[in-house]
């Protein structure tokens, strides 16, 4: 009986001294600092620009810090306070910087040894330093490429790629596709500037064909795409040509005298869409130009005006190709006559 009383008097000590104890322990549990409004300014500069790092230290159990430091490029630079007071403050630290791309976070330990940093990992990207003139950060194309990689050269090819600068307040002096070692500026399709897709349209003769992209950005940088050779395509193949038809002939007036300026007209039609290469009437043998009067280029009426000598034996016929391959000639064969010429 006495060991059992023995015993509980031990537990109950023990129970009271942990319970004496706990306030004191939980009086020396230790948070992390606290960062906030964690900036670099400017983030563009020269070599000779002065740039200014700053954060907000605070510490929820009032522990002044033992170190606040901002790294760039994983070196640190020892931030000092300039308001507030040292656990509870905004600390800066101003430096200058080699030119290129920088990266930078921040660290800051309070003095019983808690710690934080700003990101929690990785590094914020800048400041971007120029030599003598703002840091130009190289621009990039994707995406190039050709919609369709096959047809005829009746098909309409679209060249297209995606143009990117970081440098968003400068834009690109120009986007251009090179097909075959001709040079072609492409037009903002999609997006904005210097974050959009660019496009340029064209037929092409039939041929295998090849292309590659390049941009000169808002500072005078280079870039292609892709970074060396060229990228092939499309192939392209001869069409079949239909060829152009020729109807509804007229001469007006078909009577008149020398002072009558006379009017011969034609309609002309391409089933292919093609735009006459050559319009021509010949008139007592004379080829003259016909232009085009109404409608459109490959489906319209052609006219040309003239004066005539006075008679009787005046004739006529047209003749146009369509600039590929197509001929027509109208009548296939002679000639119409007219006009009448009198005094």
């Amino acid at each position: 009986m006495h060991r059992k009383h023995y015993a509980f008097m031990v537990t109950l000590g023990l129970v009271a001294a942990v319970a004496l104890l706990t306030p004191s322990l939980a009086a020396q549990e230790n948070h992390k600092p606290c960062l906030r409004q964690a900036t670099v300014r400017p983030m563009e500069g020269v070599a000779r620009t002065t740039f200014v790092a700053t954060v907000e230290y605070s510490d929820i159990d009032g522990d002044v810090p033992a170190k606040v430091e901002v790294f760039i490029d994983n070196t640190a630079y020892s931030m000092r306070l300039i308001k507030g007071r040292a656990e509870n403050g905004r600390y800066h630290a101003r430096l200058t910087l080699p030119p290129g791309e920088h990266s930078y976070y921040f660290y800051a330990e309070d003095a019983r040894g808690m710690s934080e940093r700003y990101p929690r990992y990785g590094a914020k990207h800048g400041p971007y330093v120029g030599k003598r003139k703002p840091y130009n950060r190289p621009a990039f194309l994707t995406e190039g490429g050709v919609h369709f990689d096959h047809g005829t050269d009746k098909n309409i090819y679209t060249f297209s790629v995606y143009y990117r600068d970081r440098d968003e307040y400068r834009p690109p002096r120009a986007v251009r596709v090179v097909i075959d070692g001709i040079i072609h500026n492409m037009k903002l399709h999609k997006g904005n500037p210097n974050n959009g897709s660019y496009l340029y349209e064209t037929v092409l003769p039939a041929a295998p064909h090849a292309y590659y992209f390049v941009a000169t950005d808002g500072d005078g940088g280079c870039i292609t795409h892709p970074h060396h050779g060229f990228l092939r395509g499309p192939e392209v193949v001869k069409s079949f040509n239909n060829p152009p038809h020729l109807g509804d002939k007229k001469i007006i007036p078909p009577i008149g005298n020398y002072r009558t300026k006379y009017a011969y007209t034609i309609h002309y039609r391409d089933k292919d869409f093609d735009v006459p290469s050559i319009a021509l009437v010949y008139i007592d043998d004379i080829p003259q130009v016909m232009k085009l009067a109404a409608g459109r280029p490959y489906s319209g009426l052609y006219i040309f005006r003239t004066r005539h000598h006075v008679g009787y034996n005046h004739d006529y016929y047209f003749y146009f190709e369509d600039g590929s391959g197509g001929v027509c000639r109208y009548p296939d064969r002679g000639s119409f006559h007219g006009p009448v010429v009198t005094r």
